[in-house]
């Protein structure tokens, strides 16, 4: 998780961790519905690349189509 920016660490731990709704944790943060659900996804899909692949040396250059560990 430590990982992970900020950003999308703050949205994965208030809603897997939390189990806080999307708009709560709108609420929150401080951010509208929309940058929740992609900060989630995005967050998601950074977790699942390091899990496949942790020995890899991660950085946050933005893959193709979105954010997250190349």
């Amino acid at each position: 998780m430590e990982q992970l920016p900020s950003d999308f660490r703050e949205a994965v731990v208030l809603r897997e961790m939390e189990g806080l709704s999307y708009k709560e944790i709108s609420a929150t943060i401080g951010v509208p519905l929309g940058t929740v659900m992609s900060r989630l996804s995005r967050g998601r899909d950074w977790l699942r690349r390091i899990l496949i692949n942790p020995d890899t040396s991660l950085s946050p250059i933005k893959p193709e189509g979105g954010s997250g560990p190349k």
